[in-house]
This record gives C-alpha cells, structure tokens and sequence, in this order.
C-alpha cells in the first residue's frame, strides 16, 4: 500500500505540471505575441514565433489539456503501478505545445515526431495483445504520414534553400501541396487514411484518448492551415473542391461507421472521423473562396472551421473522459452490456448528455454553432455562379444533412442504450459512482460547450484576428455575419441567445401549467411487456436493434459478417438456446489495405528472394537502378 502512495506521487507531481506548463505556455505565447525568438546549440537551432494561429492552437491546447489533466488527478490511480504513463502523457502535451509555435521545418519535424513516438507509447501501454497491434498499424500509418510531410518541407527548401517558415510564403505549389496535406490527411484520419483510428483511439487510457481525439488530430488540421494559408502559391482552385468532397465523405462514412458500433470509444473514434471531415470541408471552402477571390466566404468558412476545432475538442474529450469513467465503474465498454446507469452514475449521465447533444450538433449548444457557419458557407458557394462551386456545394449539403442526422441517431443509441433502460448485467446493476475531481474534470469543458452555444460573440470576436491573419488581412472581416449579438445587430438569421431563452421561458410555462392544473390523483398500472417479465433486461430494447434496420437501408456502407451458433444435442426443431453474432468490417480495410497488404508481402518476398541470391552483378544492377531513381527524382524536384 505504502509503494502505491509513493507511486501515486507520479500521478499528482506530473498532472500539476502539465497544468502549470499549459498556463505558462499560454503567458508566453500572449507576452511574445508577433515575437520570434532562437534558441541556439551546438547541434541545432530552435526557431520559434508565436503568430496568431499558433497563439489560438496554444490555447486550445492548453485548456483541453487543463481539463484532462484535473480529470486524471482521480482517475490516473487506476494507473499508480504503471507511473510512466504520466511522463509520457506530460511529454506528449508539451511536444504538440512546442510544435505548434515552431518556426523552422527542422524544429517542426522534430517536435512532430516526438508526437508520435509519445502518443504512439501511450496507445501501447496497457500491453495486451490488441493495443500492440493498434500501436503496429498506428507507427507505420503515422509514419507513412511524416514521409509525406517531410518531403513537401524538402521540397520547399530545395524552392527557397531556407530552413525558416518566413521564406516559404507563397512558395508551395501543387505537388508540395499534395504532399502535405495527403501525410497531414493520414494523422487527421480522413478517409481513406483512417484505419488506424478506431483501432488506436479505443485500446488507449481513456484520458489518453481524449487528447488524442481532442488535440492531437488537429495538429494535422494546423499544419494544413499552415501550408494552404501561409506557404501555398494559391494558384489552383480546384485543390478546394477535392477537399470538400474528401471531407464530405469522410463525414458521412465516419459517423455512418460509427452508428453500427457496441463499444464506446470505438463509436467515439468513428465520430472523430466524421468530425475531422467537417473540418476538412470549410477548409476546402475557404481555400476555394481564398484562390478564386471570394472574400466574405473565405473568411465565414475559415470562421467555422476554427470554431469546429474548438466545439470537437471540448465535446469529444469531455465524451472520452466519461467513456472512461463508464469503462472504471462498470469494467466494460460495451453499451449491450450496460444500461439503466442514469440510476447508479445521475452527474455523469447529465455531463454525457450534454456531450452527446453538442456532439450531434443540437441547438443551442455550441456543436451546433460551427455547423451553421458551414452550412450557411455551403449555400454561399452555390450563389457564387461558379458551375463546379455549385454542383459540389450541393452534394456536399446533401452529404452533411445526412451525416448529422446518423450522427443524432448514433448518439441515441449511444446515450440511450448505455444510461437509459434497466441494467443489462451485474457490471451495470453494481455500477459505482464516480469521484467529484473526475467529474469536475468532465464538467468544465461541459459547461463551455453550454456558454459557447448560448453567447457565442465573445469567442467568435477572438478568432477574429487569426481569420485575419490566415486571410490575408486585406479587408477587416465581420465576425458576426452568421450569428447575432442581441443587442448589437437589428436582424440575423440564428440568435442563439434568444432561442435558449425562449426554451427556458417554455420550459417555465409547462411547469407551472402542471403545477395548477394537474390533479393531486396518484394513478398506478403495471406496465404491459408483450407478455413479457417486465423486470426481464432482455426484453428492451438492444444496440444492435436500434441500428439494425439503418444496416439494412444502407447496406452498401457496411461489410457485415453474420453467424447462428445453436446449442447441441437438442433436436433439430427444438433449439432451447441460439447465439447470434455479426461482425461489421470497415469496406476500406477490407478491399483497399488488405489486399494491398497482401500484394506487398508478396512483391517484398520476389525482392527479398533476388536481392538475396548468389549472384554479386544482380545486387549491384538492383543498387545501380535504385541511385538512377532517386537522381531522377531529384531532378524532378528541383524542377
């Protein structure tokens, strides 16, 4: 015990300097705003700036970071005996903090992989035989990214022979374009990059995953901004449109995916996918608006785009955070195997609700305040007159509605089947109640989706001055061109101050209504089950019910793999018990990686096989062929 409390000392010393570290990296990047400063080494130099778009990435950071890290105070313990979790966790924060005011592609690079190497650590941790191979496909698809990124920065500096950020203003072309956001595309996992996602999000510590689906996957979306804002040429609209319509997919495939699932975080990963795509989709919109001189969009779509960042990190972390106190108290992550937990966990079922409904983007919370500035950008593009802008735009809004309606359906099932209903199993029925700090934890950035929904002008003047500075800042941007300020504006078309309170006021009415005229009668029936034992958790309703029948109407979403086990030794037409199993395959892994895994394997076993034989003149002809490719290359690059 006494070896637990010295072990415990982990837990307390490394959260309160994750704490501690975010606010001072929050002092300094206000401090030193515009300010670039060197550090110098014999080995290398370090080159940072703190701009606009870092000192909004270094906020955003730290305070979900702030918030994970009360959260884990408490429920770090679990963890006592495994004390480098919180080293790797601390590392892993300063990294993305430290990479996002980088102003050198070697400093960027580093910190880059330093990412990966912690995160990729944290999804391994617990050991087991699923987080390994999760971690397996995680570094190579990861890596596969840095490849990608690192040659775009080559590339650049081949264009500008500078190692700084200042020279590379308008000096990325298509192809170094195509590069970076295809490598930064894998870490953000848009589809078809997603794989290692829901495999990776869901064998990690719960807190663990929230950073990671919270912060980590925007890091990708910051050096996006990065290079289409900052370093692109800006000469190819149509780079645009191909990100809308990848971002519109991934939207709709990811939360389409995410609808079928039992387990919690796996649900959450696939949601992080959709997400990411929304993300992806006024990118496209404001890069388009940017290259063909649509200022007004630009600068909405930009507008959205920053507050989704904003909306997903505080929804989905917060979701993480309370999936992980379902999976402490119940010892599962399964929903079929919950239920009626709104009875033993009443505070966390509320925080989760108010997640789930952000999350699904219901107003007049703060999820759906980003959506809004993406659909009024959508029906802004299609008045642009262009023919292209105008058919996308129009699938796109086709492609979002029905990604947000499966997303209210996914959240349903997900709230419904886990906290509503009667208790599944003994690990529902014996459910704990979690402690105050974990709560704590999850309820601030609750209440900051609540206040962002509610009286969102504060923070939509904020992001002002980064879409000011990612714009260009040739002309001052409204901030409030999608949403009204009650006292400011005379007319808008969504006042989400005014719809809370008329909810409110409504909410009132019906009370008092109740209150006067309901009759003081107690009426009591017993509630008809279909013949059924009400107090039978079998007879409610399931998951896989909920969801089947969306399975069937988009059956060519899913790759389903079904099985009937009967119980032996009974007679044919007399099966006393029968379990039925089905298991949903993501169609992308199925019929895109592993066949191409396939074909690697066997291209790499004919190398292998040649390279490896007797003869000297073959090897040397295989190591002559491979320098006239690289030469060939290289030339093409410096082209």
């Amino acid at each position: 015990m006494d070896n637990l409390k010295h072990k415990g000392i982990f837990r307390y010393f490394f959260n309160f300097l994750t704490i501690l570290s975010a606010a001072f990296f929050t002092v300094l990047s206000i401090y030193y705003f515009k300010s670039e400063f060197i550090l110098q080494s014999s080995f290398i130099n370090f080159s940072f700036k703190f701009d606009a778009l870092s000192l909004f990435f270094v906020i955003f950071i730290s305070s979900i970071s702030l918030f994970i890290s009360i959260f884990s105070i408490k429920y770090g313990d679990k963890y006592d005996d495994k004390p480098s979790l919180f080293i790797y966790s601390f590392l892993f924060i300063i990294s993305m903090l430290i990479l996002v005011i980088s102003n050198d592609m070697l400093t960027f690079l580093i910190f880059w992989e330093l990412m990966s190497i912690f995160s990729f650590l944290l999804v391994i941790y617990e050991g087991n035989e699923e987080s390994r191979k999760a971690g397996f496909l995680y570094f190579l698809m990861t890596h596969i990214g840095t490849i990608l990124i690192t040659s775009a920065f080559i590339m650049l500096y081949l264009k500008t022979s500078s190692f700084s950020f200042d020279y590379y203003k308008g000096a990325a072309g298509i192809i170094i374009l195509a590069a970076a956001i295809t490598g930064f595309s894998i870490k953000a996992g848009i589809m078809p990059f997603h794989t290692w996602l829901p495999y990776a999000h869901p064998v990690a510590p719960a807190n663990i995953s929230a950073v990671m689906s919270g912060v980590m996957v925007n890091m990708a979306i910051y050096g996006i901004l990065k290079f289409l804002f900052v370093f692109s040429s800006g000469s190819d609209s149509f780079l645009g449109i191909v990100l809308l319509v990848i971002g519109a997919l991934s939207a709709l495939l990811g939360i389409m995916y995410a609808m079928v699932q039992k387990d919690i975080k796996k649900l959450l990963a696939f949601s992080t996918i959709e997400n990411m795509g929304i993300i992806f989709m006024g990118i496209g919109i404001s890069y388009w608006a940017r290259v063909e001189n649509f200022k007004s969009l630009e600068y909405l779509a930009m507008a959205a785009v920053l507050l989704h960042i904003i909306n997903h990190g505080l929804s989905k972390s917060s979701l993480f955070m309370g999936s992980g106190l379902i999976d402490k108290y119940t010892h599962t992550r399964n929903m079929e195997k919950l239920g009626g937990l709104s009875k033993k966990m009443g505070q966390l079922s509320v925080l989760f609700l108010v997640g789930v409904m952000s999350i699904s983007a219901m107003p007049p919370l703060n999820g759906f305040l980003s959506e809004w500035y993406l659909y009024i950008s959508l029906i802004g593009s299609v008045f642009t007159g262009n023919l292209y802008m105008v058919y996308f735009s129009i699938i796109a809004i086709a492609l979002l509605s029905l990604a947000g309606a499966a997303a209210g359906a996914a959240f349903t099932k997900l709230f419904g089947i886990t906290f509503l209903g009667k208790p599944r199993t003994d690990n529902a029925e014996n459910a704990k109640k979690s402690h105050i700090i974990e709560r704590i934890g999850i309820a601030l950035p609750v209440v900051l989706c609540i206040y962002i929904g509610i009286y969102p002008y504060q923070i939509i003047s904020s992001i002002n001055t980064v879409i000011f500075y990612l714009t260009g800042g040739t002309v001052n941007p409204n901030p409030f061109t999608a949403v009204r300020a009650v006292k400011v504006h005379s007319f808008s078309l969504y006042a989400p101050a005014i719809i809370a309170g008329a909810f409110a006021i409504l909410l009132l009415i019906i009370f008092f209504y109740f209150k006067i005229f309901a009759s003081d009668k107690k009426r009591v029936f017993e509630t008809w089950a279909c013949g059924l034992d009400e107090k039978n958790p079998k007879a409610q309703y399931s998951g896989s019910g909920f969801s089947s029948s969306i399975m069937k109407v988009f059956s060519s979403f899913y790759s389903s793999v079904s099985e009937i086990d009967f119980e032996r030794d009974v007679k044919k037409y007399f099966r006393s018990k029968s379990v039925y199993t089905e298991e949903v395959n993501d169609i992308v892994e199925k019929y895109i990686y592993i066949p191409a895994g396939k074909l690697y394997y066997k291209i790499s076993e004919i190398f292998n096989k040649a390279v490896n034989s007797a003869n000297i003149n073959v090897s040397l002809g295989y190591l002559f062929l491979t320098l006239i490719v690289c030469f060939i290359i290289y030339i093409f690059i410096i082209r």
